[in-house]
């Protein structure tokens, strides 16, 4: 599953200290082994009687048990049945209920006990039939309703999402992902329904006497309950291939069928790369498979891996070369990697139990990028498994309380889900990518396939992973460069640890050595720890650079490493270490070094040095920054480089240090001297870029002018602003088409400049338009304009009829009209007057309540939020508790901001770049618009 981490960071702040204490009571701990599922759901829409948006529901489960017992657990939740719908058979014989308590529910943990009258005998066949009956949700979970306006007409749809627990709400079931069994599903739809969906083809269909149509769909293969899954809609497919027994198709609502030609052909695509690459062709696995990609209005993750029917959110689906974004494009192929990538880990092979997500996730993430790169190159998704997964990982496990990536503290369905994050999906990601240039394509290949085929339909284990990539090491012999050390103590110390290493570079001249040391890096200076990585080191010398060659030199497996180098003494050369990121761990130099490599980024031989290294140096500057590993005017002299600097991912790299530096002092008399110098160092990648695209740029390119462009009009460029303006009335008066890649921030800078009307204009195309990524783009910026009546119906906007922010979105309006930190006392004045009506919004206040309290900044505004929370008795103690830890937080980065505010002005105000002209055009700019 890939979840949309930018949208759920909000959901997910209370989640943090959920590891610190751990319940074992929500685990099944039975001895019952399922083998097999038969169900039956009819559902029931909009039929105006006490059966509306329910539906009835029969499961029979054939299990054996290992030993003899007298009552069954299993998972239900929100289901309705009594003993009386229950029957329990062995053959032609019935096993009776207890006379007494013979059904029981433990809600907390989700379980139905079934007491009996006798015991069940190990290695024996029974069936369990219940009937039963439960609720269409509106959570997004389990089986869940959506709906669409098609000609004005409600048309609504039965859908599902069961990862990680919520199987359980559709059917009783042993819902863990180490009880795989087969699934044979039926379906009574309406009949002026579409066919409906599920993991296999359709079998049979029945016309039935009650206006409904009886569908049976043929066994699944051996699988956990969360890959279940089925739609019931009047969705069509505009794009089906049916080669020979493969099939695959995209399904939407019929006016999107038009937006589907993209994906369609990626995912034909990828499913045959992917199976080449495993040695597995996915319709080997079973005959009965296809593959469909559903795109659904609303949908909580960003997409689900159902085995042969995986879900989308339409905007992650669809795309449309003249309304949607470059980053769409991408995002679209990465998805689908993403989820094809499952139907081997994950499905084929599934991780035993949830403390071990990363088998599933870790893998998804990593080929996402990896296979896309190789099958669509022009997207630049080779980039993306540094600058996006990498760089997560890396912020993701900088501190104290960081989990490991095999985390047994995992027990409830808040942990669960809290483990479904960065150090899962992007840090596990990474670490198997640094293992791939570890031991070369052909030993990384032939491991997966021994492990995919050793594990076809069983549970995974990380140590079944390592055993497979042993074999495969020793068949190449691709660890014979690195006596000592093999595959399954390199990696596990990566998976089994948390954090990861800092490694200091000292190159000692006079004695032609490199001194290495290594230590965990940690965000905040005060901590410390012990811990000891086996790092795959990579690196090049400037005499000979050599950024191809990602096989390490060697593994440094001690604190301090030595390394004898003639050419440092010979030709007074100097390293550049961690070859194209390849390696997860960040890198420091002494003082004479970062000399000579900021010389050298500032000179004609720039490019020397690969892109993806000079994009590292400006990201781990910034990292060290903020950990008080270096002093602000190394950062400062070095970034002098990016006056001259084209390439995307170094850009990437420094508007996010950029954004994170100026979110430290917001609201403050430093931020117009941050601001100048950004300014100075973008100004010529801006006045080369422009607001005209070419239809010669490549999709890094375009992608690079959205970035720059976003921040540089943000900040005040004044030219930018003035040609965004230009487009942006152009747009609105005349109706004059912008190109998708500079929509954002034309549309954002009309916002900001405008007034209510302009945010009028805005919102009745994001309720009116067919595009999804094109209403997600517009949602995202809504919070951009300057007008308060607007923010504050924004902010209550889910609440409108058939309003486009759906509940996938509930946390877009509160994000993004926080991204301007001006706005911040619009969004408290409307939570302080109407707790009630935000309760009403969201199931809790947890998230809320922790994301104001991060947006703070002035020691004012701090005392007055805290004081306000000691009297907010609608709150939930909960919630209070969570903005408490924010505020702390939040506390540290104002100190923090105070504390290096000296050396920040001592820097800026010795810089050529700050002239008293701009400077006092820029104060003046934020004493007119306060932008953020």
């Amino acid at each position: 599953m890939l979840r949309q981490f930018a949208q759920l960071a909000l959901l997910c702040i209370a989640v943090q200290s959920v590891y610190s204490e751990t319940d074992p009571k929500y685990r099944l701990n039975t001895t019952i082994t399922p083998s097999a599922y038969t169900i039956l759901i009819t559902p029931y829409f909009d039929t105006g009687d006490d059966k509306a948006f329910t539906f009835d529901g029969e499961v029979q489960i054939t299990f054996t048990t290992a030993s003899s017992i007298n009552t069954i657990k299993l998972h239900s939740e929100d289901l309705k049945y009594t003993a009386s719908n229950i029957t329990l058979t062995n053959g032609v014989n019935t096993i009776n209920l207890a006379e007494t308590n013979a059904l029981e529910f433990e809600e907390k943990y989700s379980f139905a006990h079934i007491n009996l009258a006798s015991d069940l005998s190990s290695g024996v066949e029974y069936i369990l039939k219940i009937v039963y009956t439960g609720p269409i949700r509106t959570d997004l979970a389990g089986f869940y309703r959506n709906y669409y306006i098609e000609k004005g007409v409600k048309k609504w749809l039965g859908a599902t999402q069961f990862e990680s627990t919520s199987a359980r709400k559709a059917f009783p079931c042993f819902d863990e992902p180490e009880y795989k069994a087969v699934f044979t599903l039926t379906i009574d739809r309406p009949a002026n329904y579409k066919p409906s969906l599920a993991n296999t083809k359709l079998q049979g269909t029945l016309q039935l006497s009650n206006g409904f149509v009886r569908e049976t769909f043929y066994p699944t293969p051996k699988m956990s309950t969360y890959l279940l899954a089925f739609l019931v809609s009047e969705f069509e497919a505009e794009h089906y291939s049916v080669n020979g027994t493969k099939e695959l198709g995209v399904f939407t609502r019929p006016e999107a069928k038009n937006q589907t030609e993209y994906a369609f052909d990626f995912a034909v695509r990828v499913v045959q790369a992917l199976g080449n690459y495993f040695g597995i062709d996915y319709y080997s696995t079973n005959s009965n498979l296809k593959l469909d990609h559903i795109a659904l209005l609303d949908f909580k993750a960003g997409a689900m891996e159902n085995w042969g029917l995986v879900t989308y959110r339409e905007s992650l689906l669809l795309f449309i070369p003249e309304e949607s974004t470059p980053y769409y494009k991408y995002r679209v192929a990465q998805i689908i990697a993403h989820e094809t990538t499952h139907m081997w880990f994950g499905n084929l092979v599934t991780c035993h139990w949830w403390s071990n997500t990363w088998l599933n996730e870790g893998f998804a993430n990593y080929f996402q990028d990896y296979i896309t790169a190789l099958i669509e190159p022009d997207v630049a998704a080779d980039d993306q498994l540094i600058i996006g997964s990498v760089y997560t990982a890396l912020d993701a496990d900088d501190k104290p309380d960081s989990p490991p990536i095999t985390n047994n503290n995992v027990n409830s369905p808040d942990e669960i889900s809290g483990h479904f994050g960065s150090i899962s999906y992007q840090k596990a990601g990474s670490v198997i990518r640094m293992i791939h240039h570890l031991i070369g394509d052909n030993a990384f290949k032939s491991g997966l396939n021994s492990y995919l085929i050793a594990n076809s339909f069983q549970p995974g284990y990380p140590e079944r992973l390592y055993t497979a990539l042993s074999q495969g090491v020793n068949v190449y012999n691709s660890l014979a460069s690195y006596p000592g050390h093999d595959i399954t103590d390199i990696m596990s110390s990566w998976i089994s640890r948390s954090g990861y290493p800092l490694v200091h570079v000292e190159v000692n001249h006079a004695d032609s050595s490199i001194v290495l040391t290594q230590k965990r890096f940690y965000i905040h200076s005060t901590d410390k720890s012990d811990e000891i990585y086996k790092i795959p080191i990579t690196l090049s010398l400037e005499t000979a650079f050599d950024f191809t060659n990602t096989k390490p030199a060697f593994i440094m497996a001690n604190k301090t490493y030595v390394l004898p180098v003639r050419e440092i003494k010979e030709n007074h050369s100097w390293p550049i270490l961690n070859i194209q990121e390849s390696g997860l761990y960040r890198v420091n130099y002494d003082s004479h070094t970062w000399h000579h490599i900021s010389d050298h980024l500032k000179s004609s031989r720039r490019e020397e040095i690969h892109y993806l290294n000079r994009a590292k140096i400006v990201n781990d500057l910034f990292a060290f920054l903020f950990a008080d590993e270096e002093k602000f005017d190394l950062l400062h002299d070095v970034l002098h480089f990016l006056e001259d600097e084209t390439d995307h991912a170094v850009w990437f790299a420094a508007i996010r240090g950029f954004k994170k530096l100026r979110s430290h002092y917001l609201g403050t008399d430093t931020l117009p001297i941050i601001d100048d110098f950004i300014l100075h160092l973008m100004e010529s990648s801006v006045t080369r870029l422009g607001l005209e695209v070419k239809s010669t740029d490549d999709i890094k390119t375009r992608r690079n002018r959205m970035q720059v462009l976003d921040l540089a009009c943000k900040i005040g460029y004044q030219g930018c602003i003035d040609g965004a303006l230009t487009l942006y009335n152009d747009f609105k008066n005349n109706g004059k088409w912008i190109d998708p890649s500079l929509r954002e921030v034309v549309y954002c800078t009309g916002l900001r400049y405008g007034n209510g009307e302009d945010y009028d204009f805005l919102w009745n195309r994001m309720f009116t338009t067919n595009v999804a990524n094109e209403a997600r783009l517009i949602g995202d910026i809504l919070g951009c304009t300057s007008d308060e009546t607007k923010l504050n119906s924004f902010l209550v906007s889910m609440l409108v009829e058939n309003s486009p922010i759906k509940i996938q979105d509930l946390t877009v309006p509160l994000s993004g009209v926080l991204s301007n930190y001006s706005n911040v006392h619009v969004v408290i004045d409307s939570l302080q007057n109407n707790v009630s009506l935000w309760k009403s919004i969201y199931v809790s206040l947890d998230s809320v309540l922790s994301s104001v309290a991060s947006a703070l900044r002035s020691d004012d505004e701090i005392n007055k939020f805290e004081n306000w929370l000691s009297t907010c008795t609608e709150c939930g103690e909960s919630a209070v508790t969570s903005a408490r830890s924010s505020l702390a937080k939040t506390k540290v980065m104002t100190q923090w901001a105070k504390d290096h505010r000296s050396d920040i002005w001592t820097s800026l105000r010795g810089s050529a770049s700050i002239t008293s002209v701009s400077l006092l055009m820029l104060l003046a700019g934020y004493i007119l618009t306060y932008k953020f």
